[in-house]
């Protein structure tokens, strides 16, 4: 099948800004592989003339910056597109005092008011200044709570409709003010008509909808196999955006936002469905996110295999064994050695990494003595993470120019060889009043707390190579905490075992269920404890 674009998204906009260089190493890559689009996810991650706030403290990119990088990619054969928010998403930016007249309600833009158009336009004039490309993707996603907040209190409730289409066709008569086209991400029509859900078995959008959508916009579906992985399922959402009658874009994606590692093997079944289907729809504007959600921990090279797989899934090659050989041919790696990148997440209750539970994350934060997560760890077998951490640093040299993404890997699961159990070993030697159990565990907390820190070290090798400084702090913080965490708890240990404290009131305590879905929870914040941080 002959494509218009078939590319890749890179979020910049999570915490991690991708230094320069390393875009250019990317397009490189993608050149290699067969892609001829960059959706440049930026947000407020850009600087802007007369807005010192944008990007500020973020490590926006320049002007500079961003002409540098589109006449790279013109000179290597690839549309660089920019990829904006002109309606949510803007999490950072309304942090700002600066910009507090034009929020509506969480990260949502306040809709008719001047200020917000303002700010729109001075986006577009900047992007045209930078990117030569003739489309731009204006986001438009997850505004969930759209029209409920601010605008609610200043002009009363409005159909969220109306208002979606009201705000949509003033951005983009300013999009062709300056020469774009515009697409954009279609769930928002989903879910203001299904009571927030996307993803709907014989759905339809109402027809007075979709004739007031702008003839100049097209729709992108977004679907990383987040329901039943069947093509049905996929074929059905095809479905249902061809009734818009417009050309259709098509966006999967490369899980590497739910914590330290990827999830290689789940994003290769779901896109090779997708892809099926894409193909049989006749959808000529493909591409793979890569998105960065909750600090950009995983490395976007972590998933090379699969934007390797997906372009060979698009190219009608569904065979897994000329895969692997074509990746090796072209990359000099055995596929099998790459997608080692997965086995930090890998249970006993997803062996096959079809559940994406990011259990890495989840058991590196998950407290020694609160222990969110305990109970869900104590029903599935051990997790090896020393054995992991073996074959990881086993591929550190076979993975060439990469193995600093698994040398990162190996340490993350060499610290929660001594970190992930701890929790459930010292409730169960406190409950039996095992004090003979509890002293040997105080040498484990030393030892677990000195593993987090060579972790962190290493990480930071792998984050300042392929990132701007801006956002490690996020990551310095975290972990820097958790070793203090891990060391006080192991002082309070002490304390107990010389008898210096009767009791341990938070071991006390019997740790109810978490959730159902057992491990996955990718939330910082969520994890770590009940109370506010």
């Amino acid at each position: 099948m002959n494509y218009n674009r078939f590319g890749i998204l890179i979020d910049c906009s999570a915490n991690g800004v991708m230094k320069v260089e390393q875009i250019k190493r990317l397009m490189d890559l993608m050149k290699k592989m067969g892609y001829n689009l960059l959706e440049l996810g930026m947000d407020d991650v850009y600087k802007i003339d007369g807005e010192p706030y944008f990007g500020y403290l973020r490590g926006g990119y320049t002007k500079e910056e961003l002409k540098d990088l589109d006449e790279y990619a013109q000179k290597n054969g690839i549309e660089l597109v920019p990829c904006i928010q002109t309606l949510a998403h803007l999490t950072n930016l309304v942090k700002l005092p600066h910009y507090e007249d034009i929020v509506d309600v969480d990260n949502i833009l306040l809709i008719d008011e001047p200020k917000t158009y303002a700010l729109i336009e001075k986006m577009f004039q900047t992007i045209r200044e930078c990117f030569s490309a003739e489309v731009v993707n204006i986001g438009m996603d997850e505004a969930h709570m759209v029209g409920l907040g601010k605008y609610l209190d200043k002009h009363g409730y409005v159909n969220r409709f109306d208002l979606l289409l009201k705000h949509l066709n003033k951005v983009v008569k300013i999009a062709e003010k300056y020469g774009f086209r515009c697409h954009m991400w279609s769930d928002m029509f989903f879910r203001l008509a299904h009571h927030g859900e996307y993803y709907v078995k014989g759905a339809h959008i109402p027809k007075e909808v979709r004739e007031k959508v702008p003839e100049n916009v097209d729709l992108c579906y977004w679907d990383y196999g987040e329901h039943e992985l069947t093509e049905e399922m996929f074929d059905e959402m095809f479905k249902q955006h061809e009734e818009f009658d417009r050309e259709l874009w098509y966006a999967g994606g490369a899980w590497c936002w739910d914590g330290f590692a990827p999830f290689n093997r789940y994003s290769l079944a779901a896109m090779k469905l997708a892809v099926k289907q894409a193909v049989e729809h006749g959808v000529r504007n493909i591409f793979v996110t890569l998105w960065g959600v909750e600090g950009n921990e995983c490395s976007y090279l972590a998933t090379l295999p699969v934007l390797y797989a997906v372009k060979q899934y698009a190219d009608g090659n569904f065979d897994e064994a000329s895969i692997e050989k074509g990746f090796y041919d072209m990359f000099g790696i055995r596929f099998a050695d790459f997608m080692l990148a997965d086995i930090p997440n890998t249970t006993s209750r997803d062996p096959d990494g079809l559940l994406y539970e990011c259990a890495c994350k989840t058991l590196l934060y998950n407290d020694c003595f609160l222990g969110w997560k305990d109970s869900a760890l104590a029903k599935i077998d051990p997790i090896p993470y020393g054995d992991y951490a073996k074959q990881l640093q086993a591929v550190v040299k076979k993975t060439g120019e990469y193995g600093y993404i698994f040398k990162t890997l190996a340490a993350l699961c060499s610290a929660l060889e001594k970190k992930a159990y701890l929790g459930l070993r010292t409730r169960k030697a406190y409950k039996e009043k095992d004090k003979a159990e509890l002293k040997r565990l105080i040498d484990d907390y030393l030892e677990a707390a000195e593993r987090i820190d060579k972790f962190r070290k290493t990480y930071r090798e792998t984050w300042m190579r392929e990132y701007k400084p801006y956002g490690w702090e996020i990551q310095e913080i975290r972990l820097g905490g958790l070793k203090a965490r891990v060391m006080d708890c192991r002082e309070r240990l002490i304390e107990y075992v010389e008898g210096k404290v009767n009791d341990i009131p938070e071991l006390e305590e019997e740790i109810l269920p978490y959730a159902d879905w057992g491990l996955q929870f990718n939330s910082f914040r969520g994890l770590i404890s009940v109370n506010e941080i």
